[in-house]
């Protein structure tokens, strides 16, 4: 470690980038990217006033969808380069020296970074340096909302959210160890980072308590990717075989799921999803992973 006396510390735990880790990324990046939009679009309709569902989408032509796909994967790019900045930006504040670029993990996640070679940070810092872009844009984002709320915000700042699930994953891991250890490379220079901690530190173990509230969150958001999956191919089955019609749970109600009407001769779509049906199931599927994973590891603790 390039701060601090690299004998006084030693790694008390790694975590490495996996191809299997990547992909996981790359799947809750998507799903989020639509559910952030959703939150986003329900805060601008608080903001003017309105309602947001159900929503109606009308079909584009060939050509306005290129347009709108231009348009989507410009606002998308332009929101990379102030992520990546605010993270250089706090690096640099902690005495580094960040540099830029872009890569594929594991030939499976294209992604942007900013980084700093052998350098290490405390826990608390490194939580600063991860969380600036999302907290940040996201911040000076919903103002902007409030004084123009243009539909267009949604996309940049979805895009944000969803490109800071790798920062969010990473903050869970650390807030799971005390503020006292300092992060860096691992000591296998594999795609990862290590916990280390020096002699004085005393307990620094995983505390149950927060990993239990991480893997909660975790069974939550693989939930949420579940459900949203299997919505989306219900959808996809029944324009294949019949109307697009997809109705789950009682419309009009807060025991409404899902709800998916497809009208073939004026080209549109409504759309509506029952916020409070999905956050229940997520909730309760996140509780159901954390003590299952719980109840497994203490099992294996037990001596046979």
């Amino acid at each position: 470690m390039s701060r601090g006396d690299p004998s006084t510390f030693e790694a008390v735990a790694t975590f490495h980038k996996s191809r299997a880790l990547a992909i996981q990324w790359v799947v809750v990046a998507v799903v989020g990217f639509f559910a952030f939009a959703y939150g986003f679009a329900h805060v601008r309709a608080t903001i003017r006033g309105a309602t947001l569902e159900p929503i109606v989408f009308h079909a584009f032509t060939p050509p306005d969808a290129l347009v709108w796909a231009a348009i989507t994967l410009g606002l998308v790019a332009l929101v990379v380069v102030p992520h990546e900045l605010l993270h250089g930006v706090f690096m640099a504040r902690y005495g580094t020296s960040p540099s830029y670029g872009v890569g594929v993990s594991h030939f499976v996640l294209p992604y942007a970074y900013a980084g700093t070679v052998g350098e290490s940070f405390t826990r608390n810092q490194l939580l600063v340096v991860l969380l600036a872009p999302f907290v940040g844009i996201t911040a000076i984002g919903l103002v902007v909302m409030l004084v123009s709320p243009s539909p267009l915000l949604i996309v940049p700042l979805a895009a944000n959210a969803a490109g800071s699930i790798g920062d969010l994953w990473m903050a869970g891991v650390l807030l799971q160890y005390p503020s006292s250890v300092r992060v860096a490379p691992p000591p296998n220079d594999a795609q990862g980072f290590g916990i280390y901690a020096s002699s004085d530190d005393g307990d620094v173990r995983r505390r149950s308590r927060h990993r239990f509230a991480v893997r909660a969150v975790t069974g939550a958001i693989g939930t949420l990717v579940v459900v949203s999956t299997t919505l989306v191919g219900t959808v996809f089955l029944s324009l294949s075989v019949g109307t697009g019609t997809v109705v789950i749970g009682e419309t009009g109600s807060r025991w409404l799921l899902f709800r998916h009407e497809f009208d073939p001769e004026s080209g549109t779509v409504l759309l509506e999803i029952g916020a409070t049906v999905m956050v229940a199931l997520a909730s309760v599927g996140g509780l159901l992973w954390a003590t299952l994973v719980e109840s497994v590891l203490a099992l294996r603790a037990v001596p046979s």
